[in-house]
């Protein structure tokens, strides 16, 4: 997943990306750090691995190749599969991955139309199979062997159209109502090896990174503040706040029993009881004012 990090119009540094925005009727330059992450999904704890900053005038994908560099070297049984969005359904990208010996599952649009035209015109004449989740329907099409020039293993698509039942309370009044989306995948796993539902799965699971760590440590963890202007400093609180999470998390999930996790409900009010503890012992009292204050 890639993010952005500290917009200013003010402070900035030789590693910023630029871009201009609309303040009332006034054009002005707004600087910001973007980052690619590398993140575990299909886990009960929100695991992030590792972040790299992407460069002034760089494409996202050369980040991510050197992050997974670090990532493939650093935890090399930790996965077998790279889940990705539509920007990285390009050859070069899925042979890197390949040769490294990684599995690549990415989500496939028009970036990559002979592959798309394909499949579109296979499944045109198949009749979709099809299962039921809770308040949704899903139906599906999946071939195997699509051959392309570049990429160097045949691969799998996958097509979804899926039907959401939802249930809505307006005007005193509930009121039902259906949304349909349509997926498209491609990956390197045969069936033989990832079953339908599980390639379903985790495609859909790539935005556990969105709703399971960043909107939850930017509202809860202070990931908007930039404590020091500096892209070296930047990486270090990051991966200093990824380990501080995954630790709570694990105390959370892994040690407090069940009726203590709905004595507190969430993390955060485990994280406060924890800084008022902190308080609570005079001999940390002084500590806790210096980790209060960013240094200058």
């Amino acid at each position: 997943m890639v993010t952005n990090f500290f917009p200013s119009r003010h402070r900035h540094c030789d590693q910023c990306l630029r871009r201009k925005i609309k303040v009332g009727h006034q054009e002005v330059t707004e600087y910001y750090h973007r980052g690619v992450i590398c993140h575990l999904i299909g886990f009960e704890l929100a695991i992030p691995l590792d972040i790299e900053l992407i460069r002034p005038g760089e494409n996202e994908v050369w980040a991510a190749k050197r992050l997974l560099e670090r990532v493939f070297s650093n935890y090399s049984r930790f996965f077998d599969v790279v889940v990705a969005d539509a920007l990285y359904m390009e050859s070069p990208f899925f042979n890197f991955c390949l040769e490294r010996g990684k599995d690549i599952i990415a989500v496939l649009k028009g970036n990559y139309p002979a592959l798309l035209e394909d499949a579109q015109g296979l499944f045109s004449a198949m009749e979709p199979r099809k299962w039921d989740r809770q308040r949704c329907s899903i139906k599906y099409w999946q071939a195997e062997g699509f051959q392309t020039e570049a990429i160097n293993v045949p691969l799998r698509v996958l097509h979804t159209e899926e039907t959401h039942y939802k249930r809505r309370r307006i005007a005193g009044q509930w009121v039902e109502k259906t949304e349909t989306q349509s997926w498209w995948w491609a990956t390197s796993i045969p069936q033989r090896q990832l079953s339908t539902r599980q390639l379903y799965q985790a495609g859909h699971k790539r935005w556990d990174i969105e709703n399971g760590n960043f909107n939850t440590l930017g509202r809860d963890w202070a990931l908007n503040h930039c404590f020091k202007h500096d892209p070296t400093a930047i990486v270090n609180f990051l991966l200093t706040l990824f380990i501080a999470y995954v630790l709570l998390q694990s105390f959370y999930h892994r040690n407090l029993k069940p009726e203590m996790r709905k004595l507190f409900g969430t993390l955060i009010a485990i994280t406060d009881e924890l800084y008022v503890s902190l308080f609570q012992n005079p001999s940390r009292a002084a500590l806790v004012g210096c980790l209060a204050h960013p240094p200058p």
